[in-house]
């Protein structure tokens, strides 16, 4: 049966797509983004997954997908989630970073920054970073590319950056240290600012285009959505047609401000309509329909005008779709702009209330005597609908029904401020928590799952009420978050946890004290981490039982190092030299060297298996000698965008300088023209 041809609807496609790389835009360097309402696990295996290129599958490949996650993630000096207090919550892998954006209003927009080495992807969007959002709703959204002799005019990438710097810092309640996942979020977009500062167009270039784009922000310190789209339109006589499309609208019991701002920008004299779409359902047996909106976007329309009119569409959705695009779209006989992204039509998504949210959308401005079809292809994505007799609406006003509600979780105090996982070099982890003034009484903080006590009122005031508290975590798996309890509060609200650095995390089970012998194997392989991983775990399998499927590795049971060393000193000279050509690539990020040198399949974990696995002092010195001596002669290579050739050459000295300290602690004397050789390797090297 041959394959079901995929047919494409002009104005549609797949959000997830976006976020694949395109061909050639070189190595992943970062990402971040923000939403919502919020889904850890789809945003680490479904998004993540496909900017950073995984091959396996979290239900099917089990250890060997997360090898693999480990390692990209390794690579990348930021992936991030500022999601919105309300919905901040959630187990996770500690490679990436979930900030909580605790504002006056809610976080509500709905961007993402993708960066690749040679190209910079923005995605503005009105679908939450959920499995709904991306894959159920009715949704819009549009993407931006930047890289070299692109035409997208670069202030839209500017503006995004500063929206994304100025969002974020909503994340931290202490103005006076930023805390480490700040600090990465903040790196990521100086290297964007620095990195892509000769891309794009100006706003000179794009005049003479059909078609422009810019970005609408609103939010605290911005002007309202309505503000910025008298700016922006481009034509001195306003527009005499607006169509709105919203999942939801202004409550019927207060004003409606955004219907009348609306009508302030058309014609105040002559022809002037507003048509909304918005989705309903018909009532059985009666000719009337039931409207998801409020009377008042009817009743708002100006009186004593005979030439002006408010439409209605009842939209055409596909079953079991729910509407969560949003759009405004004005027009007179030349122009047309096109507003889509994450403002719902409501005071706090125009920006028009006391404590409006934080949105994002894009502005698509339309010449049609430069570009007479671009108005057809703008208007492909507005959602369809069935034009409804206004007289036969009966009103049925939404309150959310889940998508855009806060629901009941409880929001942790401004008084706790950042908790942060941290392990030292002699493997003690530790949870620093900071705290701001007027805590709640009877507070404590619990572990997640267990509801364990962790630390609390009484422990803190026994400390001295200190602003920063460094505890000792004595589990292996270090914590995504903490519950929050305190009097009165009737639940736990939730506290995440972020990370020092990557370089703290321990590795997954499965790269725990590699054997020699798939050390070298890895090294030695031109094939990704997890390829040569797979099929090592599937050859042990077959040794237990004879079935072909992944086992977790036991280091200590699963290999004979009987003469190993001696056997193979040959193989062994080799990877030296195949890791030094490793270590010499260039690395986009430092992370990425440090996972190179100190990783579980880097020189340090290389080091230690040949101590390990060294059957007399002789050949471990000598190898450990020789390695120290292979690393010395790397000569990173210089490439654009990557780190500098100096900086790897340092951390390389540094790795050199902890390889001496792998020498016997007494020494050793003989042979002697053995201790001479070392000897003089290591003053050599560290010279």
């Amino acid at each position: 049966m041959g394959k079901k041809k995929h047919v494409s609807t002009p104005g549609y496609g797949k959000l997830l797509d976006a976020w694949v790389a395109p061909d050639n835009v070189g190595e992943p360097i970062g990402c971040i983004a923000t939403s919502f309402t919020f889904s850890p696990v789809f945003f680490e295996e479904e998004c993540l997954a496909r900017f950073l290129q995984l091959e396996t599958d979290p239900t099917e490949d089990g250890p060997v997908y997360l090898v693999e996650r480990e390692e990209k993630l390794a690579q990348v000096c930021c992936a991030a989630a500022l999601v919105d207090q309300h919905h901040c919550r959630g187990g996770r892998s500690l490679r990436w970073d979930m900030l909580s954006a605790r504002m006056p209003g809610l976080q509500h927009a709905k961007v993402s920054l993708l960066v690749w080495s040679k190209l910079v992807r923005i995605i503005i969007t009105s679908a939450n970073l959920t499995a709904d959002g991306y894959r159920r709703n009715v949704e819009v959204f549009g993407v931006l590319d930047f890289g070299e002799g692109c035409e997208t005019p670069l202030a839209c990438l500017n503006e995004t950056v500063d929206f994304l710097r100025r969002a974020a810092a909503y994340s931290s309640t202490s103005p006076e240290v930023q805390p480490p996942a700040l600090t990465r979020w903040n790196s990521l977009l100086d290297r964007v600012t620095t990195d892509c500062s000769g891309w794009g167009s100006t706003d000179e270039r794009l005049r003479s285009n059909g078609v422009s784009v810019r970005t609408v922000f609103s939010g605290p310190g911005y002007p309202t959505v309505f503000d910025s789209l008298k700016s922006l339109w481009p034509n001195a006589s306003p527009a005499n047609a607006a169509f709105v499309v919203s999942p939801f609208f202004n409550s019927p019991e207060v004003d409606n401000k955004p219907v009348r701002e609306l009508w302030s920008m058309l014609r105040q004299r002559g022809e002037a309509s507003v048509d909304y779409y918005v989705s309903g359902e018909e009532i059985p047996n009666d000719d009337s329909v039931y409207l998801n909106a409020p009377e008042s976007l009817l009743t708002a329309t100006p009186k004593g005008r005979a030439s002006v009119s408010t439409n209605f569409h009842c939209l055409t959705l596909p079953d079991g779709r729910s509407l969560h695009a949003k759009g405004i779209r004005l027009e007179d006989d030349r122009w047309s702009i096109y507003q889509i992204g994450s403002s719902n039509f409501t005071s706090a998504g125009f920006g028009l209330s006391e404590k409006s949210n934080m949105e994002a959308n894009l502005l698509y401005i339309v010449d049609t005597h430069k570009d007479k079809n671009a108005r057809k292809q703008l208007m492909a994505s507005f959602p369809p609908g069935i034009l409804v007799d206004p007289d036969s609406v009966k009103w049925k006003w939404l309150s959310g029904d889940g998508q855009d509600e806060v629901g009941d979780e409880l929001t942790l105090p401004l008084s706790f401020g950042d908790a942060t996982y941290h392990c030292d070099e002699h493997q003690h982890s530790t949870v620093t928590f900071s705290f701001n003034d007027e805590l709640p009484d009877g507070w404590e903080v619990t572990t997640d799952g267990d509801e364990r006590h962790f630390f609390g009122a009484a422990d803190w005031s026994d400390l001295g009420g200190p602003r920063t508290c460094a505890l000792k975590w004595t589990s292996e798996r270090p914590p995504s978050g903490f519950r929050v309890h305190w009097n009165g509060s009737g639940g736990a609200a939730w506290w995440p946890v972020n990370v020092t650095s990557g370089s703290v995390l321990p590795p997954p089970e499965e790269l725990k004290n590699l054997p020699l012998d798939v050390l070298i194997n890895i090294l030695s392989s031109a094939r990704p981490l997890h390829r040569v991983l797979q099929n090592y775990l599937r050859r042990q399998r077959k040794e237990v039982d004879g079935t072909d499927t992944p086992l977790v590795i036991d280091p200590h049971k699963r290999v004979d190092t009987s003469q190993f060393i001696l056997q193979r000193t040959r193989r062994v000279s080799w990877v030296l030299n195949a890791l030094r050509q490793r270590i010499e690539r260039p690395a986009v990020t430092l992370e990425f060297l440090r996972w190179r040198l100190r990783g579980p399949v880097g020189a340090m974990a290389l080091a230690n298996a040949l101590v390990r696995e060294a059957k007399s002092t002789e050949e471990h010195v000598f190898l450990i000698s020789e390695l120290a001596l292979e690393l010395s002669r790397a000569k990173p290579e210089i490439s654009a965008g990557c780190i500098s050739p100096q900086l790897q050459k340092a951390e390389i000295q540094s790795v050199i300088c902890d390889l001496q300290t792998l020498l016997p602690e007494n020494g050793f004397d003989k042979p002697l023209n053995l201790k001479q050789y070392v000897d003089s390797v290591f003053s050599a090297v560290l010279s």
